[in-house]
């Protein structure tokens, strides 16, 4: 054990209490961490220690509310971190089944997970959730596989929707530099990453040695990382699943999204439009949110993010670090589907056309004919096809080049046919869902949206998968049971993990053609 860091205490009456709360089920075991920030008490939960709801910032309310975060006090008395506390403020939404909506403000907290084998120097795994960067938390996944393998893993909250994202004037010029704003949610990350470099080590992590990953939005907040100079420093290794080309718009674009919402709060005409936001309920801030039909996105601008970051991937100007990126194989099929048949009817044959001509304009005949047989078994079928390799696949690719000329990039397609189906899309569908958008996540991350373990050949790919995932920041790179050789110019390489275990090495340029991303390029031009 190390002297001054962690302090192990078996006890009665306490422990009970601890683990009713944290629904623990092991020993009744204690342990607190001596770290910079102050006394943290976690408690055993099968073979990890558990430090649950741990501030890393100062609430972001009254006047902090839009406002960067600022680094949390000392704690003067022991943390009890036996609860995961609030999520950021969101509505409930179908795919978190067992979620309600939240209206909790005081919610820059996260979780580490620790193995209770009490080593040092670990490996550190950060965690970024997705959910379109309205919803979600870091209790979505539950990474104890991660942590077993002989990581330090944690999983963060940031702020979301509106509260996360809004930019106006008024705020650009309470910044920093006086430029930006709509960019809490992401600076949130920021700040996580600041607390983990400064406290890590008292749980066992070393902080030159961290990984940062997140899934859709939360990979959106890995690119924003990756292009930031505010984060250089603070990680050694990304992985961004199924984070497409990394999306993002202006801050002028925020700000024209930003006076909507201004307007719908009933804030337009405010003498002191701030000081109106800010006396606005959470449920208000939600309901203008959905009623202004606000842009909720990573937003570049100002010092934090000074330009787009596929323009900083391009340039070179960008953190230098490994990077593993990717996309599952059917990526936006379950979208076609959430957004008509789960809520109203399948797609038809009149919405297929019309959608195909809005989109791709004169590619829409050479569309028609890519994906005509796939429109006779059923048009939603067809549209969740050309969406998937529209949206997510063929902008993938666009982030894996770009990246690879300056960095060692990694890419891959999660195609497990079997993997399992979060229960809200398990219904019969009018087309098969395939491998869709978070299919991954239980292989790495665990996932309590998806109701039922891993089977044995399941296992099999995920331990796979884990080895390269949680070896990246190596100096060797990323090293598992099978070789991934990294992408070049001159071998574009692409893994394809399948089912079973089984892995494939294939051209990205064949991978490519055959997700018919010329079609797309070509289409927007």
């Amino acid at each position: 054990m190390r002297p001054n860091q962690r302090t192990w205490t078996a006890f009665a009456v306490a422990s009970l209490s601890f683990a009713a709360a944290s629904g623990l089920t092991s020993a009744a075991v204690s342990q607190t961490v001596i770290a910079p920030v102050g006394q943290i008490v976690g408690g055993r939960d099968g073979d990890l220690m558990l430090y649950q709801g741990i501030p890393y910032a100062k609430p972001p309310i009254g006047n902090l509310r839009w406002a960067a975060p600022e680094p949390v006090a000392a704690f003067q008395q022991p943390v009890q971190a036996s609860s995961a506390g609030g999520e950021c403020v969101q509505k409930a939404i179908f795919w978190r089944p067992d979620k309600t909506a939240s209206w909790t403000e005081d919610c820059l907290t996260l979780n580490v997970y620790v193995p209770a084998s009490d080593g040092s120097n670990l490996p550190v795994f950060v965690g970024f959730h997705g959910g379109g960067s309205v919803n979600g938390a870091k209790t979505d996944w539950d990474p104890r596989e991660l942590a077993a393998a002989g990581n330090v893993v944690v999983t963060v909250n940031y702020r979301l929707g509106a509260l996360g994202f809004l930019a106006l004037p008024e705020l650009n010029k309470e910044s920093k530099d006086g430029q930006s704003s709509g960019n809490y949610g992401d600076l949130d990350k920021l700040e996580a990453l600041r607390w983990v470099k400064k406290n890590i080590s008292a749980f066992g992590g070393n902080p030159d040695r961290v990984t940062i990953a997140g899934q859709s939005a939360g990979a959106r907040g890995v690119c924003y990382a990756v292009a930031s100079p505010e984060a250089k420093g603070l990680f050694q290794a990304a992985v961004m699943e199924s984070g497409r080309d990394c999306p993002s718009i202006s801050n002028a674009e925020a700000v024209k999204s930003g006076e909507k919402f201004a307007d719908a709060i009933g804030c337009k005409d405010a003498a002191d439009r701030l000081a109106c936001l800010r006396s606005k309920t959470p449920a208000e801030i939600l309901d203008a949110q959905t009623k202004s039909k606000m842009t909720i996105a990573t937003v570049y601008g100002g010092s934090a993010q000074p330009k787009p970051a596929m323009e900083a991937f391009r340039s070179g100007d960008f953190n230098r670090v490994p990077l593993i990126v990717g996309n599952t194989r059917d990526e936006t099929r379950v979208f076609i589907y959430e957004a008509n048949d789960l809520v109203d009817q399948p797609v038809d044959q009149a919405q297929w056309e019309n959608e195909v001509k809005t989109r791709m304009g004169a590619r829409a005949d050479a569309a028609f004919a890519i994906y005509g047989a796939d429109a006779k078994k059923s048009p939603g079928l067809a549209l969740g096809n050309l969406d998937a390799e529209q949206k997510y696949i063929c902008p993938t690719s666009l982030a894996i080049e770009a990246l690879s000329k300056w960095t060692p990039v990694h890419a891959y397609e999660f195609a497990d046919v079997t993997a399992p189906i979060r229960s809200y899309a398990s219904v019969p569908s009018s087309f098969d869902l395939g491998v869709p958008h978070s299919a991954e996540l239980p292989y790495i991350w665990g996932e309590d949206t998806v109701p039922h373990g891993l089977t044995p050949d399941q296992k099999k790919l995920a331990q796979t998968m884990r080895a390269f995932w949680t070896s990246l920041a190596s100096p060797e790179g990323p090293k598992g049971p099978v070789e991934w050789p990294p992408y070049s110019s001159n071998a574009p390489n692409r893994i394809v993990f399948r089912e079973g275990g089984k892995t494939d090495i294939v051209s990205d340029l064949d991978y490519r053609k055959n997700r018919h991303c010329d079609l797309f390029a070509a289409a927007a031009k």
